[in-house]
């Protein structure tokens, strides 16, 4: 597994774009290349990213240079272009911000009596793309972002389409190309596919283009220029990958060394040997959510986390005190909370917590810790936005519950020990499961458990310690999604699994 570098590369082309993305973000610092690229390098306020801000001029040939450049110098853990794009589609309005879930380099092809299209493809970067999604299911994801008053764009996820023409005209011949061969991309640009082709090449560097929607690319360019939808357009971009970048979880150190192998792994991969972990005789006893903070009447599903020590010194009241305060920072560095809302702590006897609950958006999310040493987090499954219906994705689930993983490692230093984690989703009665693409068509959502059965809780009863669960994170997690999806579907078997 790449190590992380906890840096990120934004790239614009134009300058109005590279502005929109400077305005956002604190304190940047001139940094040059040996080869005369001009970087910028600065932090995301509320999380530990480290950003740099490259201009690469219009074109993809400029773009696909520089990226594999910027790769290459900085070692990115991601990278982002962002700007501004012509509109393909009706339904998205100007001012609207695309999400490329894929990049069209739509000039390959074949010229024979007629032109035969020969695409290169790249799709955006499943991590990447999943964040974006998640930023934006809070409906106000721009509030902090944007000045007092202004419009949240509408976020659309769908394919774009990148060439080395600027399209300006409702009827050509190009006009007739992408009608007739990608009539499914809602955005065209220039640079999209320099972008993606050169990040493609660098081997598990995530890579992710956002545009604004500037114009209708119909020969209205000129009018839309002149009533400041370039600058609309182009802030809205910069505040999305923004957004996005906030929600991209922080992740730790990840060790790469492989252990010596006994002779009962030898043949078998670091990763797989690593999720079987070693079973207890009787499950550690934990303190669910519901225990910690009573949930209220309307709480809808909600899907929590724990870790518990097999072995930790009790915490004393003043690490307590102290982790009052820490639990909130820490949620805020990492995401988890957002940046404006109001979080609340409280401290009892026995525990420490950070939480928010909105009864209007049915929001609850928080971080506890007790004096044990048990780290727990929790989060609202995200709802199908016209049913308003928690939806369960399980793959949209793996995802969460590795980052939840990443945060609870770093809530508290403990001496080495081993960790048994615990997962449940509750209330777990009224909730669909389906993938969230398809929720946001669908028409019907059955209830997966047909409004019956209590929390589904898949016990402590099998521990890893803390440095194989931070270097096999997604492969833990997976374990556990499954477990917790088998335990969700036959309910009697949860006790023990």
């Amino acid at each position: 597994m790449r190590p992380s570098s906890g840096k990120i590369i934004i790239f614009a082309a134009l300058p109005l774009e590279y502005r929109a993305v400077r305005a956002l973000v604190a304190d940047p610092q001139r940094v040059d290349h040996a080869a005369g690229t001009i970087f910028e390098v600065g932090r995301i306020p509320g999380t530990n990213w480290e950003v740099y801000l490259a201009q690469v001029g219009q074109g993809n040939q400029g773009a696909a240079v520089l990226t594999e450049r910027a790769i290459q110098m900085i070692g990115p853990d991601a990278v982002f272009f962002t700007g501004i794009a012509g509109g393909m589609k009706r339904d998205v309005a100007l001012g609207d911000v695309v999400v490329a879930t894929q990049v069209f380099s739509y000039h390959g092809g074949k010229q024979e009596q007629t032109f035969k299209t020969r695409p290169v493809t790249w799709s955006a970067s499943h991590r990447l793309e999943q964040t974006a999604r998640f930023a934006v299911l809070d409906p106000q994801w721009a509030e902090s972002l944007f000045p007092t008053g202004r419009e949240i764009p509408e976020v659309h996820f769908k394919p774009i389409a990148a060439g080395e023409v600027v399209v300006n005209a409702q009827a050509s011949t190009l006009q007739d190309l992408l009608d007739e061969h990608y009539n499914g991309v809602a955005a065209i640009e220039t640079e999209g596919a320099g972008f993606s082709g050169a990040a493609s090449m660098a081997e598990q560097v995530s890579a992710l283009v956002i545009r604004g929607i500037s114009d209708r690319a119909d020969g209205s360019k000129q009018q839309t220029d002149t009533g400041g939808f370039q600058l609309l357009a182009a802030d809205n971009a910069a505040a999305l990958t923004i957004a996005v970048i906030k929600s991209l979880t922080f992740p730790g150190t990840v060790k790469t060394e492989q252990p010596s192998a006994r002779p009962e792994t030898v043949g078998t991969s670091v990763m797989a040997s690593a999720v079987a972990g070693q079973q207890l005789n009787e499950p550690l006893p934990v303190a669910w959510r519901r225990e910690l903070l009573p949930p209220w009447s309307s709480e809808s599903a909600t899907i929590e986390l724990h870790l518990l020590p097999e072995e930790s010194p009790r915490l004393s009241m003043r690490q307590m005190n102290q982790l009052k305060e820490d639990l909130v920072s820490l949620g805020r560095s990492a995401s988890f909370f957002t940046a404006t809302e109001e979080v609340s702590s409280v401290i009892g006897d026995d525990f420490t917590a950070a939480y928010v609950r909105d009864a209007r958006q049915g929001r609850s999310i928080g971080l506890a810790i007790k004096r044990s040493g048990q780290r727990s987090c929790w989060e609202s499954l995200p709802r199908s936005s016209h049913m308003f219906m928690p939806v369960l994705d399980p793959e949209f689930a793996q995802a969460r519950i590795a980052d939840l993983l990443w945060l609870l490692l770093r809530l508290h230093d403990v001496p080495q020990t081993r960790f048994a984690p615990a997962l449940a989703i509750d209330p777990a009665e009224i909730l669909t499961v389906m993938s969230l693409d398809s929720a946001k068509t669908s028409n019907s959502f059955p209830l997966a458990r047909g409004g019956r059965g209590g929390p589904v809780q898949l016990l402590p009863d099998e521990t890893w310690d803390a440095t194989t669960i931070e270097g096999a994170v997604p492969n833990i997690a997976e374990e556990l999604t499954l477990r917790l999806m088998h335990c969700f579907r036959n309910p009697h078997d949860q006790q023990r699994f």
